[in-house]
């Protein structure tokens, strides 16, 4: 097996290979779902389906088999449906789906699309975590269109939006520092540097709740503009929470997970919401835009704060 994944190739579609685009769809859906007629239709018929209305449909060969598939269905001129990802459970595991994908999204590039549409289902969890890791952003399904399909998602060419731009950024910050704070002690952590200053836990547990409100503000802030949220005391928060006396590496995962969630929250807020106006007690009025942007910028300050306590305990040793 590791001889053939090591020789994996993608290739275009060639009217041999079609009896495998059935066999690979047909598995999944069947695995999944119940086959309708309208399925058998489309998968033996491919060819016109897909093929002779101007779309695209490649395969993944491991060695000699043929371990996946992937289609584009042109929309208009310029939006393209990727549809019929499957790939043989045998191959699964070897990232065959995420090359499928990156390959069919280059060749969308290529014939000009500006977008990309996809149709799934909210138990296909795999599937769409790899759909939101490669920028897909769910978007409204209009109904009827496809029975077993509850959830659409688009890729949009060129945009760089100001929240995924802040989500990318905030989730290398966690994968960084998630192992960082992983080589403090729960005893170095526990160490206050002074009467009246947080412990590297109190800190860490702070932005824990930092992430808790600015969670409910984010979401808060899609729904309407000029809206008036209170503020939090951070101090007493800090001592209501009891982080001080929380274990130091579930305090990690609290914050490690939390803000995982946050980089969905903010990857996924529409646009055209980004400057709905947000005032904060009694600070100056903002906009979403700079609340997503300013939660970072928070962020970094604090755990500068904690790699500078704990290179300090590491002087004094």
């Amino acid at each position: 097996m590791k001889q053939a994944i090591d020789t994996i190739r993608l290739i275009a579609s060639e009217p041999d290979l079609l009896p495998h685009f059935e066999r690979l769809n047909r598995h999944w859906i069947e695995k999944y779902f119940t086959i309708e007629p309208t399925d058998i239709d489309s998968l033996q018929h491919a060819d016109k389906y897909i093929l002779e209305k101007g779309g695209t449909i490649i395969f993944a060969v491991a060695g000699e088999e043929i371990a996946g598939t992937v289609a584009l269905k042109p929309i208009d001129a310029t939006t393209t449906e990727m549809t019929k990802l499957a790939v043989d459970e045998k191959f699964h595991g070897y990232k065959i789906g995420w090359r499928l994908v990156k390959e069919i999204m280059h060749l969308a590039a290529a014939q000009g699309y500006k977008k990309v549409v996809l149709y799934s289902n909210t138990i296909l969890v795999p599937a769409l975590t790899m759909y939101e890791k490669f920028g897909f952003r769910e978007i409204p399904v209009e109904p009827g269109r496809y029975k077993r399909s509850n959830i659409k998602m688009e890729y949009i060419f060129g945009e760089e939006t100001p929240q995924y731009t802040v989500a990318n950024e905030l989730l290398v910050l966690i994968s960084a520092w998630e192992q960082l704070l992983a080589t403090i002690g729960d005893q170095e952590a526990a160490m206050r540097p002074g009467r009246g200053k947080w412990s590297i836990k109190e800190i860490l547990g702070h932005l824990v709740d930092s992430a808790i409100n600015n969670n409910v503000r984010i979401i808060r802030a899609q729904e309407i503009s000029l809206l008036q949220i209170p503020g939090y005391d951070q101090e007493f928060w800090v001592k209501g929470q009891a982080w001080q006396f929380m274990n130091w590496q579930n305090l990690i995962k609290l914050w490690t997970v939390f803000n995982q969630h946050l980089v969905l929250t903010i990857r996924t807020i529409p646009t055209e919401v980004l400057q709905h106006i947000v005032k904060v007690n009694e600070n100056e009025p903002v906009t979403l835009s700079y609340l997503i942007v300013d939660y970072v910028i928070h962020m970094k300050h604090h755990l500068s704060q904690i790699n500078e306590l704990f290179n300090l305990k590491k002087d004094t040793i």
